[in-house]
């Protein structure tokens, strides 16, 4: 009769599982009428007589116990140290004492040991203090596999656990890892030592959580192994007992036949990954029919609407209508990627953009671009020459587009450009199909990833969550294995059940049911978490492309900026004047100099197209001391200066 956290000290083989599944009958230690237990928050009785099944255990954390005050410090999970066997000093009378003092049950390590005493096994005499290894021990046999080291000679021998003499271990300089030591039973009842925690012994405490199946109660019953309860070991007389099988989903995928009937022993909460009704009837007790294994087939989509986004999957069944809509592109860069991919593009500029090198050209609003194709150049900069990677366009107009050439007074073709990848702007694809387009049909239509509108709604949901939003991106093509189910009070609406993502674990019930033809899955859209949304986003592969890197070049200012459309800038002002600035006007005089400032404000603008510049008002207020002639010549002063660094600027 053992206790249950001493039956996992001895049989632990791995490091989450045991090393074989085992009943157990509590006995001892207790009244007739049982314990009451506090197991993961719940109530447990387990009464004098209960047959557990202990199925698994998963390591909780792992304690050092200092032997000299007592003291428990639990380790980190990601502790490093290195743990050195403290030898035991003890002097035993036989090989047999000695084993069992530094073994466990029938595991061992390997251990060095010595003798004071001169023995003999057989007609070999092995002198004292030899340092002598032992490997293993057989039970069958009562004999250790052991390596002697005698210079210059060492070899193995058998040497029989009865064998007398005066045996002690000798100091080993092996060193163990934590993990290594608890997944050895015969390491784990040492003693060690660790330079990282302290300079005393230290004895490993690891704690395990382990999963039980009790008769004749249905779910898991998980208790800590620090829980005192005694059990004795009946696995050689249980051969007839039936236990609860818990299945999990993966488990129910390789069901043969179907359909089949479960009750649910343990689910988790839902809530953090969609937002689905259906899945929140999925809790223990409750009865579903499972009618067949199926791939489930979806399309991961995000909802735009201004800052905010949603995020979706859309399955097969959704009965909307979707239509295409234009992309924006904030670079060349996103241009050059949809080139390198092999999709044909038509844009427009929607902001006129500078490329800051004198090799390229700029673009203003209203210029269509027909994207051709990727390639690179070499340009010349003042540290050399240097490759880049460029965009070719066909660069036109509104009207060169809608030219369809059969006008013989008009032969201009489209202008070739390139494009450095770098270059900055806004762009909006053109598109002329207005068609409307079911999920599968868009997907085969357009490459994923693309922006659609929903222009039709499904009329089998009461409100369909994607027809409020004015840009909805297609992102991915999700499949993975699910299970087509129902409740089972309703058979007729079925659903889809992810194997990956829901953790469910059932019992197979006896109960037969028929499998009606025709049955598919009723969910169409299903409204996803944040945090699962990027969890997938996270598993699933990138294919965007690194962002491009400029060529080093010198900056410097451009007086002018050529464009083939005049571009209208903001209207210039002259700069208020303050109180002590003002000027009075005397009669005409005033009046002829006004007129001479006006002349030069037009012979400056006639320097600079397309600019405007206000003609300074009049002033009545005065101040003493002040001249009239001389005001309007401050004046006449700031407006040159104004309109020239309006030149500087541009």
């Amino acid at each position: 009769m053992i206790l249950l956290h001493q039956y996992l000290f001895l049989h632990c083989q791995g490091f989450y599982r045991l090393h074989q599944e085992s009943i157990y009958r509590r006995t001892g230690f207790v009244s007739q009428k049982g314990s009451i237990y506090d197991i993961s928050g719940s109530e447990c009785c387990l009464s004098t007589g209960d047959l557990l099944k202990v199925v698994d255990k998963e390591l909780l954390s792992v304690s050092v116990v200092s032997l000299q005050t007592g003291k428990k410090q639990e380790l980190q999970k990601n502790f490093k140290g290195v743990f050195q066997v403290s030898v035991d000093n003890s002097v035993y009378n036989t090989l047999g004492e000695l084993h069992q003092k530094l073994s466990c049950d029938e595991y061992s390590h390997v251990y060095w040991f010595t003798s004071d005493s001169q023995f003999t096994v057989g007609e070999h005499v092995v002198r004292k203090r030899l340092p002598i290894q032992l490997l293993s021990a057989d039970r069958n046999t009562n004999c250790g596999e052991c390596y002697i080291f005698e210079s210059p000679d060492s070899y193995n021998i058998k040497i029989p656990l009865s064998t007398k003499g005066r045996f002690y271990e000798c100091e080993d300089n092996e060193v163990y890892t934590v993990e290594q030591i608890i997944q050895n039973p015969g390491l784990s009842k040492r003693n060690f030592k660790c330079t990282q925690i302290g300079t005393g012994e230290y004895r490993l405490c690891p704690e395990y959580e382990i999963k039980t199946v009790m008769h004749m109660r249905k779910g898991f019953v998980k208790m800590p192994s620090s829980l005192e309860v005694d059990v004795v070991d009946i696995t050689a007389h249980c051969g007839n007992i039936t236990f609860v099988q818990p299945l999990s989903l993966t488990d129910i995928l390789d069901q043969q036949k179907f359909p089949i009937v479960a009750e649910i022993l343990e689910a988790i909460d839902f809530q953090h990954l969609v937002k689905n009704d259906t899945y929140s009837a999925l809790q223990k007790g409750q009865k579903i029919i499972i009618y067949r294994k199926t791939v489930s087939k979806k399309v991961l989509a995000t909802g735009i609407k201004g800052k905010t986004s949603k995020f979706f999957y859309i399955y097969d069944s959704y009965q909307g209508k979707f239509r295409q809509r234009p992309r924006e592109f904030a670079s060349i860069f996103e241009l050059w990627t949809k080139a390198v991919e092999g999709t044909k593009l038509k844009v427009v500029v929607t902001q006129d953009c500078d490329s800051g090198e004198e090799n390229f050209p700029s673009l203003c609003i209203g210029d269509h671009l027909q994207v051709l194709y990727n390639t690179k150049t070499v340009l010349t900069t003042p540290g050399g020459q240097q490759e880049t990677d460029v965009l070719v366009c066909n660069k036109g107009t509104v009207e060169d587009d809608d030219d369809d050439g059969d006008d013989d007074d008009d032969d201009e073709k489209p202008e070739e450009v390139m494009l450095p990848i770098y270059m900055e702007g806004r762009f909006v694809e053109e598109i002329k199909d207005t068609k409307k387009y079911n999920l599968s049909n868009i997907i085969l239509k357009l490459k994923l990833p693309c922006e659609v509108k929903v222009v039709t709604k499904d009329t089998c949901l009461p409100n369909d969550p994607l027809a409020s939003f004015p840009s909805i991106r297609l992102e991915e093509i999700m499949e993975e294995s699910a299970l087509l189910v129902s409740l089972y009070d309703k058979a007729s609406e079925c659903f889809e059940l992810p194997v990956k993502y829901f953790n469910i674990s059932v019992v197979l019930l006896e109960e037969k049911v028929a499998s009606p033809a025709g049955l598919t899955n009723s969910t169409k859209v299903e409204e996803l978490m944040e945090c699962f949304y990027y969890n997938l986003r996270k598993d699933l592969p990138s294919h965007q492309l690194p962002p491009p890197r400029p060529p080093k070049r010198e900056v410097k200012a451009r007086e002018n900026i050529s464009c083939s459309k005049s571009v209208r800038t903001k209207k210039t002002l002259p700069p208020k004047l303050k109180k002590s600035e003002t000027f009075h006007s005397h009669g005409l005089s005033g009046h002829n100099n006004l007129s001479h400032g006006s002349k030069r404000i037009s012979e400056i603008d006639n320097g600079q197209n397309n600019m405007y510049s206000t003609t300074p008002r009049r002033n009545t207020v005065s101040y003493e001391g002040a001249d009239s002639d001389d005001g309007y010549e401050q004046i006449d002063d700031q407006i040159c200066n104004l309109n020239l660094s309006s030149k500087v600027n541009l």
